[in-house]
């Protein structure tokens, strides 16, 4: 393999657009490949408790093995400072290009100015859509549209059970509200409600706006948020339970799945014996619940009927297009621009077909 200039040279920074998943796990550090020439390429990851993170970095890992470069991929502990220290010293130590999916807009900036202080490629993945050469991964904005469009399918199919003639009953749930790939995955979901909600047979009543539906401050709480703010809406004790759930984001919706199946650690115990229920009062029908990812926790939850849809982008498709940009930035030129890979909506019946023999997930991720 002929070896490629060193890429550590005032470069144009790269936009390579890819989900942007945020999660709690400690700092990890890997360092694999053998450098035959074409240099050491570090790749910076906000988390190892993400799977869709995890599967992009082992993916973006061995194809740039596969052409001939070091690897120093390494996963912040979902905290912006760790983050922007990993690349720091990835820089310090004159890695040629570092690869990023910034936890923040305040992380990428920080990432930015080192890398062009150092005169090193910084191809970043999700938080830029400003100029530059763009490689998309993912696109939370079709993300949306495709979650809004399961959740009124599902409730036509459902309708008698669930709604009767009364308009179905929508919240959304968000991730952070300054976050723009949340922002625009909320307000393309709130367009393809809008037609339904105009002719009267759907209504928001939680979420409408992306303050309200926003559950967290930050990306480590959105899972916890999310969980919380499900809780207080299915225990409304004044009518405005939903019928209906959208989470949109990955952590959201493990929240949602948490939320719906497990006992709320806060409530007060129940008194035993219980009361035996009214038999004239019919239970209301479960949630219909539409989210997005595809971590063992939300697939096990659409395999139990849980939730009726999962909205999945596989991340290792973005490894190609963000290795052939790191290439691009070693002869010196931009990365040619490709559109993101369609977003799948995934039902109970496909879990078999998308995630196990895909070997996105194995057998034994589902148990339990």
């Amino acid at each position: 393999m002929t070896p490629r200039r060193p890429l550590r040279r005032a470069l144009t920074v790269l936009a390579v657009a890819a989900l942007v998943l945020a999660g709690c796990a400690s700092a990890t550090r890997i360092e694999s490949g053998t450098n035959d020439g074409e240099g050491v390429v570090g790749i910076a990851l906000p988390t190892t408790d993400d799977l869709a993170v995890e599967r992009l970095g082992a993916a973006l890992r061995d194809e740039l093995r596969g052409r001939g470069y070091r690897v120093d991929l390494q996963y912040a502990a979902d905290d912006e400072r760790t983050q922007v220290s990993q690349v720091q010293n990835m820089l310090t130590k004159g890695e040629d290009a570092v690869v990023l999916v910034p936890l923040s807009i305040d992380a990428l900036q920080a990432a930015r100015e080192a890398a062009d202080a150092a005169g090193t490629a910084l191809i970043t993945a999700g938080r830029s859509r400003e100029g530059g050469g763009v490689v998309a991964v993912s696109d939370p904005a079709a993300d949306g549209r495709a979650q809004a469009a399961a959740l009124q399918d599902a409730l036509a199919r459902d309708r008698a059970s669930t709604t009767g003639d009364d308009p179905a009953t929508v919240a959304i749930v968000a991730g952070v509200a300054d976050d723009p790939d949340v922002a625009a995955a909320h307000a393309a979901a709130v367009e393809a409600l809008a037609p339904a909600v105009a002719a009267g047979t759907l209504r928001v009543v939680a979420g409408a706006d992306l303050e309200t539906a926003a559950v967290a401050d930050i990306p480590g709480e959105v899972e916890a948020g999310a969980e919380e703010r499900v809780r207080a809406l299915t225990g409304a004790t004044d009518g405005g339970s939903p019928v209906a759930v959208l989470a949109l984001g990955d952590a959201g919706t493990r929240g949602v799945v948490t939320a719906l199946t497990t006992p709320d650690p806060d409530a007060t115990p129940s008194p035993s014996p219980s009361a035996s229920p009214d038999p004239g009062v019919v239970p209301a029908p479960p949630l219909v619940v539409v989210g997005s990812g595809g971590d063992a926790v939300t697939v096990r939850a659409l395999r139990d009927g849980i939730l009726v849809a999962t909205v999945f982008v596989d991340t290792r498709a973005g490894a190609g297009p963000i290795a052939d940009a790191v290439v691009a930035a070693a002869d010196g030129e931009e990365p040619t621009p490709s559109t993101a890979p369609p977003a799948t909506v995934v039902e109970r019946a496909a879990v078999q077909s998308v995630f196990l023999d895909s070997g996105w997930l194995r057998a034994e991720d589902l148990s339990g």
